[in-house]
């Protein structure tokens, strides 16, 4: 196990760039708001709240997690231009990990009144951290790769309990993509290439504020890597499952599984959404993904287990009280109940979708009576 002082770790990594659309403007010497309202500002020290170095061609709006009212932070030109980030108050008001969710200026000005639909589209999706000392320290960046976006795509499945970046070129190169601990089907966008890939699990350790890192190896000794080639004449996207790389002697502390997973087939006439209890508001996957449309089956829901203690989790969970029904401006039309069922941590379940739009029946997926599963197991370190 690597345990990095985050001052130090994030300063000679230049960590994480992924998901992330920006703009074709270089200058950011005067800063200030544009003509549109977004903030370009390079703020200095004691003034922002982290600093990106935006690689790509392009401007983006970055936000402090998924994008919602509150959650902007401000804005980076693109060009290779460093900028600090606005230090809002109310928004880094305590020392934490985050994503930083980064879009394009041209998607953010089309859907900046629609955050349901924005959230569909990052960029880049970034793993930072802030502190008062982050805040100050220059020499910790955060990379927007110059890879970002694109029409090419890979997609990443992580169902351990660490953050991974898929770093390019090297242990401590810019990330081209990330992704959060127990998540499935992480789809990122990305230009054509050739891309050698190092893995590295991270997660920030509460009780020492230390970044952990874990730099998998073969059974050689060597760093794990990746190659892969994206080409518009050929081979377009790539799927990994990062578990196939997870180094069990990179971490000490092991448990089980901190989550089960569900995802639903619609073959109803028209888009549904999952809600979760008497709540409203419609359950949203890690990358924002919200509606089923019909003969969707690629939404995966996360099911979170309970903490027993401080290292590790409950082996099952009880799924009561869900419904399958219309989007949320007609929650109350109609909605089908879900069938209550225990899941286990580490499992894949499935819910079919059929009916009318406001009549939709659903149904746990059954083979010879039994419910279907598939096991996504993996160790997790659930360190705290």
């Amino acid at each position: 196990m690597l345990k990095r002082k985050l001052g130090l770790a994030v300063a000679a990594i230049l960590c994480v760039g992924l998901m992330t659309s920006c703009i074709n403007i270089n200058d950011n010497r005067s800063g200030g708001d544009t003509e549109n309202g977004i903030d370009y500002t390079n703020y200095k020290g004691g003034e922002y709240s982290i600093k990106v170095n935006n690689e790509s061609s392009k401007n983006v709006v970055c936000f402090k997690g998924v994008p919602a009212k509150g959650t902007l932070i401000s804005g980076a030109r693109g060009g290779s231009v460093t900028t600090g980030l606005k230090l809002d108050k109310k928004l880094f008001s305590t020392s934490e990990d985050f994503v930083l969710y980064v879009f394009t200026e041209e998607d953010y000005l089309k859907y900046k009144n629609d955050y349901d639909t924005l959230k569909t589209m990052p960029f880049a999706l970034i793993y930072a951290y802030y502190n008062a000392d982050s805040a100050s320290n220059d020499n910790l960046v955060y990379t927007i790769s110059a890879n970002a976006g694109g029409e090419a795509y890979i997609i990443i499945n992580n169902p351990t309990n660490y953050n991974v970046e898929m770093r390019q070129n090297g242990l401590y190169g810019d990330s081209l993509a990330f992704a959060g601990n127990n998540t499935l089907q992480t789809k990122i966008n990305v230009a054509y290439g050739d891309y050698y890939i190092y893995p590295v699990f991270r997660k920030f350790h509460k009780k020492t504020g230390e970044i952990v890192s874990c730099f998998p190896k073969t059974t050689d000794g060597d760093p794990v890597v990746r190659f892969f080639g994206l080409h518009e004449e050929g081979k377009k996207s790539a799927e990994f499952n990062v578990r196939d790389w997870f180094d069990p002697n990179c971490f000490k502390d092991y448990s089980t599984p901190a989550a089960a997973y569900v995802t639903i087939t619609n073959a109803n006439e028209s888009g549904v959404c999952l809600y979760k209890g008497a709540d409203s508001e419609a359950e949203v996957t890690s990358t924002g993904g919200k509606i089923i449309n019909t003969g969707d089956n690629y939404l995966v829901f996360e099911i979170p287990m309970g903490a027993i203690g401080t290292k590790t989790f409950s082996s099952t969970a009880l799924v009561s009280g869900w419904r399958v029904g219309a989007p949320v401006a007609y929650f109350n039309e109609g909605y089908g109940l879900v069938e209550e069922l225990t899941v286990e941590a580490g499992k894949m379940y499935y819910l079919d979708v059929k009916g009318t739009t406001y009549k939709p029946v659903v149904e746990w997926r059954r083979v010879n009576g039994e419910i279907k599963t598939d096991t996504v197991e993996v160790d997790f370190d659930v360190t705290k």
